[in-house]
């Protein structure tokens, strides 16, 4: 026994396996611990420009996986496991898993261009696709709108990127705009100044700043249409518009001033011969 001890080239075995060995578990532990250090510095930095948190969640998790990746198919290549393989093997599989989940995929990549971007926050009145309500939180796959009636909607990042997007609360002033009909046989001039005088009078009304604008823009079928045209505070957009159409309906009827409705004029001749 101790002769076979004696034969043993412990130096050899050490260099030959041992080595390797401790190398492997080096690498793949500086691989665990780079990952953590990079995971923190992602998270600092992103909330140094106050990135959201789950686009800050998301790029540090895809960070720390990918250096872990990388230590652990250095640690294998340590062994002198051929990597080519497997990184291939790796690859087909991602490629696999990226075409199963292609619309999730795009919905992710649509919400890291979201956050990143931030065209809208959260909080913003905005109108897509026939909807209309605020941001109540932007998600790396969907996000989510709550409405004025208390109903949450949920849209795919993916169509977010491809709709036309129109933010209602980004400027802090919004025009409001109306059009008042009147019959023919009315005072079109008496009109406009009782519009004028409802929308310079309004308290809510910007008209200090920007002036109002009433004009006739159509003489339709049954009525002759005047738009009215007012600037307001963004918060105040839809009080300033309910008003006005109470208050110029009251001003209307009070000047005796109508609001037509469609009709047919029908005219019998009577020297129309019965057939």
């Amino acid at each position: 026994m101790k002769e076979w001890l004696e034969s043993l080239d412990f130096l050899y075995l050490f260099e030959k396996y041992a080595l390797p060995l401790l190398t492997m578990v080096l690498v793949v532990v500086v691989g665990w611990i780079v990952a953590g250090i990079a995971k923190r510095i992602i998270v600092a930095m992103l909330e140094k420009v106050h990135a959201d948190i789950s686009l800050e969640k998301f790029l540090a998790a895809a960070a720390s996986i990918a250096i872990k990746v990388v230590a652990v198919i250095s640690a294998i290549g340590i062994l002198g496991v051929p990597t080519t393989g497997l990184v291939a093997g790796v690859s087909a599989v991602a490629a696999a898993i990226a075409l199963a989940l292609k619309d999730s995929l795009s919905n992710v990549s649509g919400g890291i261009f979201l956050l990143i971007t931030r065209p809208f926050l959260t909080g913003n009145i905005i109108s897509v696709n026939g909807e209309t309500g605020a941001i109540k939180e932007i998600k790396l796959v969907h996000t989510v709108i709550l409405t004025g009636d208390n109903r949450e909607i949920i849209i795919p990042n993916s169509v977010m990127m491809n709709s036309t997007v129109v933010n209602l609360s980004n400027e802090d002033k919004r025009r409001v705009d109306l059009v008042f009909s009147i019959g023919y046989n009315n005072d079109a001039r008496l009109a406009r100044e009782i519009i004028l005088n409802v929308l310079i009078k309004h308290e809510l009304t910007l008209t200090d700043e920007i002036e109002p604008f009433a004009r006739v823009t159509a003489h339709s079928a049954s009525s002759v249409d005047i738009t009215a045209r007012v600037w307001t505070l963004a918060k105040d957009y839809w009080t300033v518009y309910f008003d006005v159409l109470e208050q110029v309906r009251e001003e209307f009827n009070e000047k005796g001033i109508s609001i037509p409705y469609n009709q047919l004029d029908v005219h019998i001749d009577g020297n129309v011969k019965n057939v």
